[in-house]
């Protein structure tokens, strides 16, 4: 027999209750209401919520324990350590989580002593039971979520208690912590070997311990080790394949890899294993390896159009040059060109774009000739093509890049700006070029558009354009910009006001500690810092008040279960289940959006990266709009699988109606990013989505 579970935020009646369990279920759930409240607060209420804590109710106890993983407050560390010996696993496991989420902000002194405890002393009386919603045990969780904040000893000591103990024991968790120490940065020959005795043999190997390898990178335990490691390119999961072609970009052993990348992007079955093979072998020296040469040419016409794209991508970071004497080589700039050039408007512009990029990092000055932006009445085409006109270095694109500064069409602005910056730093000795551009900056600084804003700070923060007299705009420029609409201008000019280290910043810096966003008062203290050498933490307001909140649970609680959206594409249809239990604001502000407002009518995939994620919900198209309004993160334990719903933001707390959905699992966004929903069905549209197509609707399934 099949068993169902389902996990309800607001309990539905399913049998009979007696008055006394409808009064208990009606307390519960204004409990749980009660939490979810502060948690979108950030505020801990006077002690409200640390009397939840300790509930008598073991689900009021697991929810105000996995609110802590998006409140993130160290001063309750020790009751979310204490709560690992809960009498609930569930209890367990959200206190184990939301440590993790919350002891990197402590400093490294006081990790060492938590993390000691955990590993020497905590692990040992929790449970091992895994959870169905989670698949996983509390005590698996944690010492994965160690990953996320633990110093080298932490990694030591694990590997101490587990590495060597047979039969395995919390080997999948130690595989995903090492990982996550690696994403980090930290490793060690220990881990190393942990990982490789666990593709002894290869069949046995996990996408898990793949993905650890390839964070690890190029390590002198994986090169003594490669060739056993390279026969993993035979592994039946294309996850496996798909890290392991990346591992071997990174390695770089062209004896031992060379090869299999080629097997795997010119015969692998899956797309993704395809695009992260061609861009492995982009990183090697190919000069002289016509095999390699045919394998990218041949992949610029494949019938996958990511696949394509990244071919194309991948070859214009080879360095090659057209006057290479291989024949390999010059049929391949040939077709190079054929593509950016598009004469008969045989290749859609998205390749036509890409080709054109990489024709101008590849040809310089001579790719010119290719690349004509005003022959074009696409915009996105347009913009890309003048980034490229930036990036051959040619003094003679000057011309046309200006005819776009302060264009009707941000966009093309923005691009021109851009194209400009690049070709400013290849010719870093022009002072004419160089003051055009710099004149440039400060008038789409002064234009309050948020996106050019941006652009125009961050360009100031470059060594060329770094001076004093920039001063002035930008604490002009910073005075006008408003949360939560300009939040990443906002940070830029920060950024850049702490590199030039002017005490004339301090006080506009020292009024943006009292914005109502997080992102933008740790964005000041570290330019604060940088200027004065003080550390201005101290000044932040331990509690502010959201811009906008919803707590509209009657309207929640009218939604089904299991919720269910149908997002039609002119791809097709991509059906998409919602988490209103774990997400319910994040869903209760994308559902109001598309059935109050018909937000997504219309609206694109602004940004598609293969085999990563597409990304839609911005009204301005361009990935800088939103819907004038920010909400609250809401992290939660569960991880990005392939086909998982997930909410843009510019840092946390900073979310609005950007969304994406990832094409392979993402670890490193765990934690980070809400996660809101997962396709139930259509997986292949998401994989045939392109820049610029379109939403016809997102409508909810009855």
């Amino acid at each position: 027999m099949k068993r169902i579970f389902l996990f309800f935020l607001f309990p539905i009646t399913l049998f009979a209750q007696t008055p006394e369990e409808e009064e208990a279920a009606k307390k519960r759930q204004e409990k749980i209401e009660f939490i979810l409240r502060l948690q979108d607060l950030r505020s801990i209420s006077e002690g409200s919520m640390l009397n939840l804590l300790s509930d008598p109710d073991p689900i009021v106890r697991e929810r105000a324990f996995r609110a802590y993983g998006s409140i993130q407050d160290t001063s309750v560390l020790h009751l979310l350590v204490n709560a690992l010996w809960d009498k609930s696993s569930d209890v367990q496991f959200a206190a184990a989580f939301a440590i993790g989420q919350t002891a990197g902000l402590l400093n490294k002194k006081n990790r060492e002593r938590l993390q000691y405890d955990l590993i020497w002393a905590r692990l040992d009386r929790m449970s091992m039971e895994g959870k169905l919603k989670y698949k996983t045990s509390p005590a698996d969780r944690l010492i994965e979520e160690i990953g996320k904040f633990g110093t080298e000893e932490a990694l030591r000591d694990l590997l101490l208690r587990f590495g060597d103990v047979y039969p395995l024991l919390h080997s999948d968790a130690l595989v995903m912590s090492i990982a996550r120490f690696a994403i980090r940065g930290i490793t060690s020959p220990d881990a190393v070997r942990y990982l490789i005795k666990l593709i002894k043999p290869v069949d046995g190997a996990s996408w898990q311990t793949a993905y650890a390898l390839q964070r690890i990178g190029d390590h002198p335990e994986i090169r003594a080790e490669l060739e056993h490691v390279v026969q993993l390119y035979k592994h039946r999961e294309p996850l496996v394949r798909m890290n392991l072609a990346t591992l071997l970009g990174k390695i770089k052993d062209e004896r031992t890899s060379l090869l299999p990348l080629q097997k795997l992007a010119d015969f692998d079955p899956d797309w993704r294993v395809r695009v992260n093979a061609l861009k492995a072998l982009s990183n090697f020296s190919l000069k002289g390896n016509d095999d390699i040469i045919h394998t990218l040419r041949r992949s610029f016409y494949h019938g996958n159009t990511y696949v394509a794209l990244t071919a194309l991508s991948a070859f214009g970071n080879t360095g090659l040059k057209e006057s290479d004497s291989s024949k390999a080589v010059q049929q391949t700039f040939a077709a190079l060109k054929r593509i950016a050039e598009n004469k008969d408007n045989a290749y859609i512009w998205q390749l036509q774009a890409e080709a054109a990029t990489a024709l101008a990092k590849l040809s310089g000055a001579s790719a010119l000739a290719s690349v004509h932006p005003t022959d074009y009445p696409q915009p996105l085409l347009q913009a890309q093509l003048l980034r490229a006109m930036g990036l051959t270095g040619a003094r003679d694109a000057l011309h046309a890049m200006t005819q776009y500064l302060e264009d009707d069409n941000i966009m093309l602005w923005r691009a021109s700006l851009e194209a400009l910056h690049e070709l400013s730093k290849k010719n870093p000795d022009d002072s004419t070029l160089v003051s055009t551009t710099y004149d440039a900056i400060i008038v789409a600084l002064e234009s309050g558009d948020v996106a050019l804003v941006t652009t125009a700070a961050s360009i100031l923060g470059d060594s060329l354009f770094l001076r004093p007299l920039s001063i002035s705009h930008l604490l002009e420029a910073l005075s006008s910009l408003r949360v939560p609409d300009d939040v990443e201008a906002i940070q830029e000019i920060a950024a850049t006001l702490g590199k030039l280290k002017d005490d004339r910043a301090v006080e506009m810096l020292r009024k943006q500690l009292q914005q109502p966003d997080r992102s933008v008062m740790l964005a000041s203290v570290m330019a604060l810092k940088s200027i004065t050498g003080r550390d201005y933490s101290s000044e932040l307001p331990k509690y502010f008040e959201p811009l906008l909140t919803d707590f509209d649970f009657a309207y929640l609680r009218t939604l089904p279960n299991p919720l269910q959206v149908r997002m039609e594409t002119i791809r097709g249809d991509i059906v998409l289940e919602l988490y209103k239990d774990v997400a319910p604001f994040t869903v209760m502000s994308f559902l109001k959006l598309t059935t109050q407002r018909g937000f997504f009518r219309g609206l694109t995939f602004h940004r598609v990266v293969p085999n990563f994620v597409i990304q839609g919900g911005d009204p301005r198209g361009d990935g800088w709009g939103g819907p004038g309004y920010s909400i609250r993160s809401e992290f939660s334990p569960f991880t990005y699988q392939t086909g998982t719903l997930g909410m843009a933001s510019a840092g946390k707390d900073t979310e609005g109606s950007q969304f994406f959905i990832t094409q392979s699992p993402q670890p490193h966004l765990d934690g980070r990013y809400t996660i809101f929903g997962k396709v139930i069905s259509g997986m292949d549209v998401v994989n045939r989505i392109q820049v610029d197509d379109h939403i016809f609707d997102v409508k909810i399934l009855e």
